[in-house]
């Protein structure tokens, strides 16, 4: 599956999340992909790809709860956003599979709370 490429100003916001998530502000990220995924919603695209976008979402906010070392928080968020995610390889050039697996650190991490967040970044895709 493909996604279709996003506005110039839906790419502005990925972007955006992306940076946040990267620079680990977890909050921010969601903010910005919800941003996106409201867009996409108003213009209906494909609900893969709105699906995909809220799954991204659900990946910031589970490293926020596991900041917070919320068991709850963190479990319920990978329940909701593995069946969003795991249909998809890559999405707007982010390796969903190399994402997947380093988000599931932190769902194996819970009650014990020792991961980093060192080294926490999505994941480009390898160009083709």
């Amino acid at each position: 599956m493909e996604a279709l490429p996003l506005t110039e100003a839906e790419d502005a916001l990925l972007q955006e999340g992306i940076h946040e998530f990267d620079s680990k502000r977890y909050w921010h990220a969601h903010e910005s992909w919800e941003d996106l995924w409201n867009s996409l919603k108003r213009r209906e695209a494909p609900r893969e790809e709105v699906l995909g976008i809220q799954g991204l979402i659900q990946t910031a906010a589970l490293l926020y709860n596991h900041q917070r070392q919320k068991r709850r928080g963190v479990l319920n968020q990978w329940e909701k956003l593995l069946p969003k995610l795991d249909v998809w390889e890559q999405i707007w050039g982010i390796d969903v599979t190399s994402h997947l697996k380093q988000i599931q650190r932190f769902v194996e991490d819970v009650d014990t709370w020792n991961q980093t967040y060192e080294g926490v970044r999505i994941p480009i895709a390898e160009l083709e």
